[in-house]
């Protein structure tokens, strides 16, 4: 069983500790999505893999975030973490 690094719960993602805001999310995103990239032209399979999984998990749960506090009637989803 593969554990789920990044959840959604209630508008929020969920990181591996704490819960983080959509801009922080979207950028970890980004992050994990380069260092992939960089990986794999390196040679590191596994490495790649891995930052591509969380990239995905983080992705995934921004968008169900952002649709659950868009579905609450936030006009500007991010708003709701300031």
């Amino acid at each position: 069983m593969t554990p789920v690094r990044f959840a959604h719960i209630g508008g929020s993602v969920i990181a591996d500790h704490r819960p983080v805001s959509l801009a922080v999310a979207r950028a970890l995103a980004e992050t994990y999505r380069r260092e992939g990239i960089h990986e794999a032209k390196n040679g590191r399979a596994v490495a790649a893999l891995v930052c591509a999984d969380r990239a995905q998990s983080l992705a995934v749960a921004v968008t169900a975030a952002t649709q659950w506090r868009q579905a609450a009637g936030w006009g500007d989803p991010d708003s709701a973490d300031r």
